[in-house]
């Protein structure tokens, strides 16, 4: 009888256990109502993508920033972006509001933003020509919703391209390896002679 209840104590026991690990592996979202799923996915935070990644002196690229209000409208929307000097910035333009730029600082403001609009802004800049070969120019931007309050700071970089010249370290460095080497053969050379 004991032996029975035993087991029916632990058939419980282990039911219990896979029940609260099911539990436990849904998501919150698995639990949510198809209004808040579809509110979920109204909202896309904004971010910021380089049409390119290597870029050389003088070739024009865009820098390309989106993001979607939701599931409720945004209010005072203002976009800002400063822009590294080695960049020149040749136009700006966006699907919501005015965008205007001076010196390197680009500012755009998009005002009230209805849930589940899309808006981007597109900068098309130009890498100087005293651009450094091999420099990675990270660039943030900061999108600040007044309303509910919200900040976002996306980026991307682009690195310029060119030929690349080697440091007076680095060519002391080789230099030293092959002498050392130059060095230890002759070594070896003249004592396989003297034996």
């Amino acid at each position: 009888m004991r032996t029975r209840e035993k087991r029916w104590g632990l058939l419980a026991f282990v039911t219990m256990a896979l029940v609260i690990v099911a539990l436990l592996s849904f998501s919150s979202s698995a639990w949510a109502t198809p209004a808040q799923e579809h509110a979920q996915q109204q909202s896309v935070p904004p971010i910021k993508t380089a049409d390119m990644t290597v870029v050389c002196p003088g070739e024009q690229f865009v820098f390309e920033i989106t993001f979607r209000a939701g599931p409720l409208d945004w209010y005072g929307v203002v976009l800002t972006d400063d822009l590294d000097p080695a960049l020149r910035i040749d136009s700006i333009s966006t699907s919501q509001g005015t965008a205007s730029y001076a010196g390197q600082l680009v500012t755009v403001y998009v005002g009230t933003v209805p849930a589940g609009t899309t808006v981007t802004v597109r900068i098309t800049c130009t890498v100087r020509d005293t651009a450094p070969a091999g420099f990675r120019i990270d660039n943030t931007a900061s999108v600040v919703v007044e309303r509910p309050s919200l900040v976002f700071d996306p980026s991307a970089y682009i690195v310029v391209c060119g030929e690349f010249v080697p440091e007076p370290g680095s060519l002391l460095l080789l230099g030293s390896g092959l002498a050392g080497l130059a060095g230890y053969a002759a070594t070896r050379w003249f004592n396989r002679r003297r034996a």
